[in-house]
């Protein structure tokens, strides 16, 4: 399973957080990192795994976001954004079993032409925290629908997750790939989305983080769902 990275600039390194390796291990998968490289080489990645892992990060770069607005005086990395996008786009016209995480699913919702909210406390007015900080998860719950994949697999239709962003999904638009929302906050903003099709290959986006807390002798059940849905694809 392919596993994208997050280029350090100050340690001139490509690096994973530990909670993803952990979870999709843990889950029965073997986790393949693929670094930030030039888009051309994303055919030959996806050549080698057979599912996909969109990690957390950065903001994304609004003009890879039709209807983002840019922010004022923050860095972006728009080099992570041109690979990425490429390498999301073709797992999802090769029918790869995807999973996007915070960042990962804002790249799904951006690549099939929905906007991002870029600040959401300028929406929600701080009715739920979605972070405390960059580097502190703020907890919250998520209300999921009854029968969704994200339910089935925590056998339940409320959860309460880690969550770690200020940007959010935007208004869905018409497209050739269309999304189903299937869980909301608590302020009504979107936390999951799945493939509208349901007999489309696995294709799952949540804007909290399940590989947290690291350190954990557990399996996340929605990581071990696409760890599943890989050895059945």
């Amino acid at each position: 399973m392919g596993v994208t990275t997050r280029f350090r600039s100050a340690l001139v390194s490509h690096s994973i957080h530990r909670g993803y390796i952990d979870q999709v291990a843990r889950s029965g998968g073997l986790p393949l990192g693929i670094p930030t490289v030039e888009p051309e080489f994303c055919d030959d990645y996806l050549h080698t795994v057979d599912g996909l892992l969109l990690t957390g990060g950065e903001d994304i770069d609004p003009r890879f976001s039709p209807g983002t607005p840019r922010q004022r005086d923050y860095t972006y990395h728009p080099r992570r954004d041109a690979f990425e996008f490429r390498l999301a786009r073709r797992a999802l016209d090769r029918g790869l079993p995807v999973l996007g995480i915070c960042r990962g699913s804002q790249v799904l919702w951006s690549v099939t032409a929905n906007p991002l909210i870029p600040h959401l406390p300028d929406v929600n007015g701080g009715q739920v925290l979605h972070r405390h900080s960059p580097t502190e998860p703020a907890q919250h719950s998520v209300r999921l629908v009854s029968g969704s994949k994200v339910a089935r697999a925590y056998d339940e239709t409320v959860v309460k997750v880690a969550s770690l962003h200020h940007q959010g999904l935007g208004p869905q638009t018409p497209g050739d790939l269309r999304w189903r929302v299937v869980g909301h906050a608590e302020d009504g903003m979107v936390e999951a989305f799945e493939r509208e099709d349901t007999a489309a290959p696995w294709a799952v986006g949540v804007l909290w983080h399940p590989e947290l807390p690291v350190g954990e002798d557990r399996a996340d059940p929605l990581i071990a769902a696409f760890v599943s849905a890989i050895g059945t694809s």
